[in-house]
C-alpha cells in the first residue's frame, strides 16, 4: 500500500499548508484571496499562483487585459517560496550552448533577458514598492574540481570580454569571500543576487489585483476545454470563459492538460535553516552578503541571512513521494566539511519543494493549442525566469506571435522514460551523490594545513 501511494503522489498532494521558511518571518501577511465561485469572463485565465503566474497577471492586467488567475492553494504555495532566493544574471547552459541551441539571433536574445533578469526584478520591485530583501551584491560558483575551475574560466572570459563585471578568484580569494578554504576558486558575477522570494511572489500578486486582475486562492482548476471559439476553465464552484489560458504550474503540473505532466519530472528539493549562529560565526561566512552554489553534481546552495544569523542551505532527501524525513547526517557533515567555524550545526526547521527537471535542463514555453500557453521547467533556475517567461505570456495576450517570444516556442516532448523515471532518477542521485563523495575526499587532500 505505502508503494503504491508513493507510485502514484503527485507535488499537488503535499499538505495545503504552506510550509515555515526562512522567508515567512519577512513576507507579510498572506493575502487570504477567496475563492472563485460563478460564472466569470476573461481575455485570460491562468492557472497556478507562484511567480509565473503572477508575472503573467500582472503584466497582461497593466496592458489592460481582463485577468482571472485561480490558485489551488495560496499564493506562492509551491516552488515560488520553497526555493534558495538566488538572482543569477544567466540561463544554466553557457552563452556557447545557448546560440548553438537556439540560433544567432533568438539566442542571444535569450542570453539578453537572463542577464538583465535581476535588474528587471529590480525595477518592478521599485515600481510597485514591493519589501522583499531585494540586493545585487552578486553571486558566487565556487569550483570543487579543476574540470570545474576551467569551466569557470571560459564563462569569466566570455562575459570579461564584453566589459561584464564577473570575476575569477583564486583559491585564497575565495576562500575570503566565501568564508572557507575548501574549494579551488571560484567564479563571482557581479550582476547576481538574492531575494525573499515568498514576498516577492505576494508583492506581485498585490500589484496584479492593484492593476485590475482577480485572483483567487483555494481554488483548483478540475477541467479545461474548448467551448466554441474560446475556453472554458472549470472549479469546483465556479468557471471562467476566456479568450486565452495560461498553465502556470510547473513541477506541480497535474492532468488538467493530456501528457503535459509527462514531459518533466518533478523532483523534490530540500532546505534547511540552521538556528541562528554566534555573532563571530556569522560573520565570517559569505560576509559579502553573497549567496553561492558549487559545481557538486548535486550542488549545495547557500546564503546567509545577516540579519538573524541563519544560515540557509540545500540538502538531500527523498526526491519523490510524500515528504519525508531529509538526510541529516550527509547534509550537516559537509557543511561542516566546508564550514569547519560551524562546530556543531544546529538545524531550527528546514522544508522541501518540487523542481520540474526535463531532458534538455531548460524552460519551455508550450503552445499547446490556439489560445493555450504553459510554460514549465525551471530545472533549478525559478525566480528570474519564472518573472521574464510571465512576461512573454502577457505578451501574447497582447497579440503578440508566440513565435516572437525571447524563449522560442516549443512542442511539448513526452519523456520516453517518464513511466520509469522515479527508479531511474533516485538511482542517478545515488550515483551523483558517490561521485560527489569520491571528489570531496579528493579535494579535502587539497586543502591548505591551518597554521
Amino acid at each position: 500500500m505505502a508503494h503504491s501511494r508513493r507510485a502514484m503522489y503527485l507535488p499537488m498532494h503535499d499538505d495545503s499548508r504552506p510550509p515555515h521558511t526562512t522567508y515567512s518571518a519577512g513576507a507579510g501577511t498572506p493575502l487570504k484571496l477567496g475563492p472563485l465561485a460563478g460564472h466569470h469572463r476573461a481575455d485570460v485565465a491562468i492557472v497556478g499562483g507562484g511567480i509565473a503566474g503572477c508575472s503573467a497577471a500582472l503584466h497582461a492586467a497593466e496592458a489592460g487585459a481582463r485577468v482571472v488567475l485561480v490558485e489551488a492553494n495560496e499564493i506562492g504555495w509551491g516552488a515560488s517560496s520553497r526555493n534558495a532566493g538566488h538572482l543569477p544574471p544567466a540561463t544554466k547552459h553557457d552563452p556557447d550552448d545557448i546560440i548553438a541551441h537556439y540560433g544567432a539571433a533568438a539566442g542571444q536574445r535569450l542570453l539578453d533577458a537572463a542577464e538583465q533578469g535581476p535588474v528587471v526584478l529590480g525595477e518592478l520591485i521599485q515600481r510597485h514598492g514591493i519589501d522583499c530583501d531585494y540586493a545585487v551584491p552578486g553571486i558566487i560558483m565556487a569550483a570543487h574540481t579543476e574540470k570545474a575551475l576551467r569551466a569557470h574560466e571560459k564563462r569569466v572570459a566570455y562575459w570579461q570580454a564584453r566589459g561584464r563585471p564577473v570575476e575569477l578568484l583564486d583559491r585564497r580569494r575565495a576562500a575570503d569571500m566565501i568564508g572557507s578554504d575548501y574549494y579551488l576558486g571560484a567564479a563571482i558575477d557581479r550582476r547576481g543576487g538574492r531575494i525573499n522570494p515568498l514576498a516577492y511572489v505576494r508583492g506581485l500578486a498585490r500589484a496584479a489585483i492593484k492593476a485590475g486582475a482577480a485572483l483567487h486562492e483555494g481554488t483548483r482548476a478540475t477541467g479545461l476545454a474548448r467551448d466554441g471559439g474560446k475556453w472554458k476553465l472549470t472549479t469546483p464552484q465556479g468557471e471562467i470563459e476566456a479568450e486565452r489560458v495560461f498553465l502556470c504550474t510547473n513541477a506541480y503540473t497535474d492532468n488538467l492538460w493530456p501528457g503535459l505532466r509527462a514531459t518533466i519530472v518533478p523532483v523534490r528539493a530540500y532546505q534547511f535553516a540552521s538556528r541562528p549562529l554566534r555573532d563571530n560565526v556569522a560573520k565570517s561566512i559569505l560576509p559579502g552578503g553573497q549567496p553561492m552554489t558549487d559545481s557538486r553534481r548535486l550542488l549545495s546552495g547557500i546564503r546567509m541571512h545577516h540579519g538573524d544569523g541563519r544560515l540557509q542551505f540545500g540538502g538531500q532527501g527523498p526526491a519523490f513521494g510524500p515528504q519525508g524525513e531529509p538526510d541529516w547526517r550527509a547534509t550537516h557533515a559537509r557543511l561542516q566539511r566546508i564550514f569547519p567555524q560551524l562546530r556543531t550545526l544546529e538545524t531550527d526547521y528546514w522544508w522541501s519543494g518540487f523542481m520540474a527537471f526535463n531532458a534538455d535542463n531548460s524552460w519551455h514555453i508550450h503552445e499547446l493549442a490556439p489560445g493555450l500557453l504553459a510554460m514549465l521547467g525551471c530545472n533549478g533556475r525559478g525566480v528570474v525566469l519564472a518573472t521574464l517567461w510571465g512576461r512573454e505570456l502577457a505578451r501574447h495576450a497582447a497579440g503578440v506571435a508566440a513565435r516572437e517570444f525571447v524563449l522560442p516556442p516549443s512542442a511539448p516532448q513526452r519523456l520516453w522514460l517518464h513511466p520509469v523515471a522515479r527508479p531511474l532518477v533516485s538511482g542517478l542521485i545515488r550515483y551523483y551523490a558517490l561521485r560527489d563523495a569520491i571528489e570531496d575526499r579528493r579535494l579535502e587532500r587539497t586543502r591548505p594545513v591551518s597554521a
